[in-house]
């Protein structure tokens, strides 16, 4: 006789397994498959965060230490490969720089996790570190709460300034997504950038390191609902020097960091085709 119990486990199995079968011949089912199992690693890599941490708290390396984990589960859920050309600008000096990184999609993440820098950090709104797991790991692990509330602008202009300050002492490497949002309806062409980072990186006279990331629409099209096992190009591209530069020379300098990052994509993309 087949007990309650195990009748049950045995609709789940087959529930999975018709899941399973699905997922090669309807392509919403593989899409969103695989972008659930991808957001559990996320919540994983989240709880790991929060076990490690409080023995170390804020230490700027705390991701560093975990991102293989997130890096490396995430590849054996998603099935891509990821590939990174330049990865010896990454250490190359040990001053803190700003990576300047294009945001094609959330897979954005498992590449950057495979490029992480020692002392690298995030700056993120502060209404984020209140979520839990993900918010409180990101706390733990020494990242930047930015204020976005009205009326809080001599706030946020002080705690810019001690970022920059920290990015001196500390050789803090901060990661910056100058187009301000996901590029949705990614055609080859990046969004306009933003001048935060590009003010940031000058007032603190750190180097600029950008960073492609190219995934094509075969591989990766949540519009089409494609999600397939493939490869992912990254590209480290040399440091943009800041030194010298005046508040005058950031259109200047923002300007040359987008014009250099789109050269680099737009080869990317022709070497892929």
């Amino acid at each position: 006789v087949v007990s309650t119990q195990s009748t049950g486990w045995l609709i789940v199995a087959g529930i999975l397994l018709s899941l399973y079968l699905l997922s090669f011949v309807v392509a919403p089912v593989n899409y969103y498959g695989k972008m659930i199992l991808y957001y559990l690693v996320f919540f994983l890599t989240a709880v790991l965060h929060m076990v490690y941490c409080p023995f170390f708290p804020k230490n700027r390396d705390n991701t560093y230490t975990l991102a293989p984990f997130f890096y490396h589960m995430s590849r054996l859920v998603t099935g891509l490969t990821i590939e990174a050309e330049g990865m010896e600008h990454i250490e190359k000096s040990d001053a803190g720089y700003i990576i300047m990184a294009n945001h094609q999609s959330s897979l954005d993440t498992l590449c950057m996790a495979k490029i992480w820098p020692h002392r690298a950090i995030i700056l993120m709104k502060k209404s984020l570190m209140y979520v839990p797991f993900f918010g409180w790991a990101a706390y733990l692990s020494g990242h930047e709460f930015i204020t976005r509330a009205s009326g809080a602008s001599n706030e946020v202009r002080d705690h810019m300034n001690l970022i920059n300050e920290r990015i001196k002492e500390e050789r803090l490497r901060v990661i910056v997504f100058p187009e301000g949002t996901r590029n949705r309806t990614f055609d080859g062409k990046m969004l306009p950038f933003k001048k935060g980072g590009f003010h940031m990186a000058q007032q603190s006279q750190c180097a600029i390191l950008p960073v492609l990331i190219y995934i094509t629409p075969d591989v990766y099209d949540s519009k089409r609902w494609v999600f397939n096992r493939g490869t992912v190009r990254v590209k480290v591209l040399e440091p943009i020097p800041t030194v010298g530069l005046t508040k005058d020379d950031v259109n200047g300098l923002l300007e040359e960091t987008q014009t250099k990052m789109q050269g680099a994509l737009d080869a990317m993309i022709v070497k892929k085709e």
